[in-house]
């Protein structure tokens, strides 16, 4: 099974899965809602698990997908939530909704990275309490008041597939550039969440089949391969601006021009 040439309208059933690992290198403060919550699962073959819910993973993804374009002067407009432009690369990976975007076009645009949740390698064990003492805002002092935060422990290491559904060699030279270069994760990611990501290889197949579930509970697994070597991966630049006039000349082809 090849890579396709040219990214395409209609779905071709072809999926790339990069199954990949991430090692915590200080705490991270992962959570829903609640700021004192440690987002864990409690899975029946794995016992008790951190997680790091797909929604976080891909939501700083793109964002990154998006900060290398606009550095590439691609779309440099383009933005999260209402500002999406719909016509550039990030859009094409991660989709978005037309009538609800800034551009107001009439199609929508189905995301082509999926994912999954990722889980931790360990169990939870004891989760311990970072506690600090709360800054008086009016005169920058510290009083009796304490802050207690819950943060997943460094060296903590999750296992997660990220899969490119319809993989080009431009798709996945952004998608593989980016992924390297995801170095934080979780809240107030400022101070916390340092990470290190490591891809495991690849895997090129007409369905998705690899799963980190199975992985941690030593369920079958297909051996992992290399990208197709009869195909070049182009720079991750020159993919940007290749995947740019893919799209655009997609679009036309499904508005008509207008």
């Amino acid at each position: 099974m090849r890579l396709l040439d040219q990214p395409t309208l209609l779905s071709t059933g072809v999926y790339l899965q990069i199954p990949m690992k991430i090692t915590l290198l200080d705490e991270a403060i992962v959570r829903s809602n609640e700021p004192e919550e440690v987002l864990t699962f409690k899975y029946k073959e794995l016992g008790n698990r951190f997680i790091l819910p797909w929604r976080k993973i891909k939501g700083k993804l793109r964002r990154l997908v998006l900060e290398k374009q606009r550095g590439l002067q691609i779309h440099a407009d383009c933005a999260l939530k209402d500002d999406l432009c719909m016509q550039c690369p990030t859009c094409f990976l991660f989709g978005g909704t037309g009538e609800t975007s800034s551009a107001r076009v009439p199609y929508n645009i189905l995301s082509r990275v999926y994912g999954e949740t990722f889980i931790s390698t360990d169990k939870v064990k004891d989760i311990t309490p970072y506690t600090a003492n709360a800054v008086r805002e009016q005169d920058l002092t510290t009083g009796q008041a304490l802050l207690s935060i819950l943060t997943v422990p460094k060296e903590t290491i999750f296992c997660g597939v990220v899969t490119l559904k319809d993989p080009t060699p431009e798709t996945v030279s952004i998608i593989v550039d980016n992924i390297g270069r995801l170095s934080r994760i979780g809240a107030r990611s400022v101070e916390w969440g340092r990470v290190q990501t490591r891809i495991e290889g690849y895997y090129l197949s007409d369905r998705e089949t690899l799963s980190a579930y199975l992985v941690l509970s030593n369920g079958a697994q297909p051996g992992l391969t290399g990208l197709p070597a009869d195909q070049t991966i182009p720079t991750v630049d020159d993919a940007y601006r290749t995947l740019d006039g893919q799209v655009k000349t997609l679009i036309n082809s499904l508005t008509g021009g207008n």
